[in-house]
């Protein structure tokens, strides 16, 4: 890339040396020169040409000197990098102009080594300044369409939420429009609440966000906001506690930050901890308010603690056993606006983590500590939470909608999720017509495909434990479980994300949000396909007319089953469990497979493989009763009972005909 390079000296033999000593430069589109004789000249060809990069002015010119044009120069443009050039000993000169902002400096008579080791120094720091210059210009562009963005939100989230609170005031509103409508208020006000976060983030940013001080009761403050978070840690059986030692009075403090602050760090230790305990304690020094909220929970990696107050930093896979990926989806903010928060207020938050070890501990311990000011004699307010805290929803309080039994024929469908308020409004809306299970997570969902063998699979991508990619992974590579459907559901657009699922053996892919339309036509279609795959597969053994090649069929599971029975095809004592050993499945999963595949037990499925091939050798020529041993049949009278009641004829007739 071409340097643009503005040299202002009355001197008109500098011209020439330069173009001389430069020529190489030059010649290969390196280095542009613009030469002018003063600096008012200089000032007309800067304000024309906004793409230069450097100048080099001679402090002594006629008219417009270089120490004006310095000082014109940061009101034009500046970032522009300018290195004067003057008398041997002009100290005073010097000291000047690098006050004005001058980036350096040579010194006549010009040394052009010098100049080219100055020239290259000072096109680096312009480069870099530019790019400083360009990335914070982008990043104040991206800041500020966010802030519209965010606010535009706003409005039609309020036209969501106020209507819906309006319809949960309808008296006798049947209980399951309350259940879907509470659905609705909850999600939104989770869609408000970080909108509201982000306003945060850039208010915070754009030093906007002034404090809010009040007087009242910081120790009772506090335990009002743990106090709304025990719904939620009851919910999941973990023990929420809370202790202060915060003496008795009124206290001035930012209401209002403080309850983010608390809000987030609880909300962040609940979503991470399963088992075990949440404390809070609000302690002091003489100085300073103490917050600390600790957790038994699955603990961060050292390597990611610096970094889990970035803006948008997600932690991402947290548990020691990488096989077991527990990935938990969020946005990056909260951590980050609990820090910035901190920061506004005059405090400092620190953190420590310990991922699950031998010892079997674990958890995250976070403190915040703010200055401490107490109210002496200003009169206290009652400050109360402002906080809205949703209790997770848990599947009883759901209303599924009542059905007739559904027959076990009835198609069967997994529904794997870890959002327990989709999973379940995705279960309550496909009762009416399958037989559903559900699982919270990759893990829990391959437990249950193991022990069911759904016909279709419904999964989240995003997971704890085990995400949807792995999941997929696993149904393939176990020959149980290889022909079940699946369709991924994805909050990710990325075109990377949906080939990786496709890639991995996903049959379907559908983007959150969608359509529950979309979802039933997909589901509909993949069993009215796995249904036509069963009839052809049925139809090769009671077709009488043509010679099929049975073993040569495409399904693998199918394809080795098959050649197992080849094997022992005249053995009357071929079992199912014989058969169920080879294929390294057990009874019941072989009994269930085969049924999904075929919609005939194992045995049954035995009989008519053999009075199958019974055609192929009854057609190349052989007796009844031949065949009747070739084919694995003990006399040949059960072999025409079974071969008239399945093809409606018995095999002397089928050679007649």
């Amino acid at each position: 890339m071409k340097t643009k390079i503005l040299l202002a000296d009355d001197e008109s033999d500098l011209e020439d040396l330069f173009k001389q000593h430069f020529r190489r430069q030059i010649h290969n589109h390196t280095y542009e020169f613009i030469f002018v004789r003063d600096g008012q000249e200089a000032l007309t060809v800067l304000e024309q040409q906004l793409d230069i990069d450097v100048v080099l002015s001679d402090i002594n010119m006629p008219g417009m000197d270089g120490l004006t044009l310095l000082a014109k120069l940061s009101e034009i443009n500046p970032i522009i990098r300018t290195v004067i050039v003057t008398a041997y000993g002009d100290m005073s000169n010097i000291r000047t102009a690098m006050n004005r902002g001058a980036f350096d400096f040579i010194t006549k008579p010009i040394n052009f080594k010098d100049l080219e080791l100055t020239l290259e120094k000072t096109i680096r720091s312009a480069s870099q300044l530019r790019e400083t210059v360009e990335l914070k210009a982008v990043d104040e562009m991206k800041t500020r369409f966010f802030t519209n963005i965010t606010h535009e939100l706003r409005t039609p989230l309020t036209l969501i939420v106020s209507p819906v609170d309006n319809l949960l005031e309808t008296p006798n509103l049947p209980t399951a429009f309350q259940n879907q409508l509470s659905t609705v208020q909850r999600n939104a006000r989770q869609l408000l609440r970080l909108i509201n976060q982000l306003l945060d983030i850039n208010k915070l940013e754009a030093q906007q966000m002034d404090l809010v001080n009040e007087v009242g009761d910081l120790a009772s403050f506090v335990g009002q906001i743990v106090d709304l978070f025990r719904p939620s840690t009851t919910i999941k059986q973990l023990v929420l506690t809370y202790q202060t030692n915060l003496p008795a009075g009124n206290y001035l403090f930012d209401a209002g930050k403080w309850e983010k602050i608390l809000y987030n760090l609880l909300s962040n230790a609940i979503k991470f901890t399963e088992s075990g305990s949440i404390s809070v304690s609000l302690t002091h020094t003489p100085t300073m308010a103490q917050l600390t909220v600790s957790d038994t929970g699955i603990g961060i990696a050292a390597d990611k603690l610096p970094h889990i107050f970035n803006r948008f930093y997600q932690v991402g896979p947290r548990s020691v056993d990488t096989s077991r990926s527990r990935t938990y989806e969020g946005t990056g903010i909260g951590l980050a606006l609990v820090h910035e928060l901190t920061v506004r207020l005059g405090g400092t938050i620190t953190v420590q983590s310990q991922l699950p070890g031998l010892n079997g501990h674990s958890g995250t311990h976070f403190r915040v500590e703010i200055p401490l000011q107490q109210a002496g004699a200003m009169t206290p307010q009652k400050i109360e939470s402002r906080l809205s805290v949703d209790v997770p929803i848990v599947p009883s309080e759901l209303a599924h909608p009542t059905t007739a039994t559904l027959s076990d024929n009835t198609p069967l469908v997994l529904v794997v999720e870890d959002n327990a308020e989709l999973r379940e409004f995705i279960v309550a809306e496909l009762a009416t017509t399958y037989r559903i299970r559900s699982a919270a997570n990759g893990y829990e969902g391959w437990m249950v495909a193991k022990e069911e063998l759904p016909d279709v699979i419904i999964s989240d991508l995003m997971m704890p434990r085990m995400d949807g990619y792995e999941l997929i992974h696993q149904l393939r590579a176990d020959p149980a479980t290889d022909h079940i459907a699946v369709i991924l559901l994805t909050a990710s657009v990325e075109a990377d994300s949906r080939l990786k699922g496709l890639d991995q053996g996903a049959d379907e892919y559908l983007t959150k949000p969608f359509h529950l339309g979309e979802l039933r036509l997909r589901l509909r279609n993949l069993l009215t396909r796995q249904e036509k795959l069963r009839e052809e597969y049925r139809q090769q053994f009671t077709r009488t007319d043509q010679s099929t090649p049975l073993v040569t069929i495409q399904d693998q599971f199918l394809g080795r089953l098959y050649q197992l029975l080849e094997e022992r095809l005249d053995d009357s004592s071929l079992s199912v469990e014989w058969l169920a050993d080879q294929l390294a499945l057990s009874r019941k999963t072989l009994y269930m497979k085969v049924n999904k595949l075929l919609q005939v037990s194992p045995n049954d499925l035995i009989r008519q493989y053999r009075l199958r091939k019974a055609i192929d050798l009854l057609r190349a020529g052989h007796n009844a009763s031949e065949t009747a041993y070739m084919v694995g049949f003990e006399s040949p009278s059960y072999f025409t009972r079974v071969f008239k009641e399945f093809y409606q004829q018995t095999p002397t007739d089928y050679i007649r005909q």
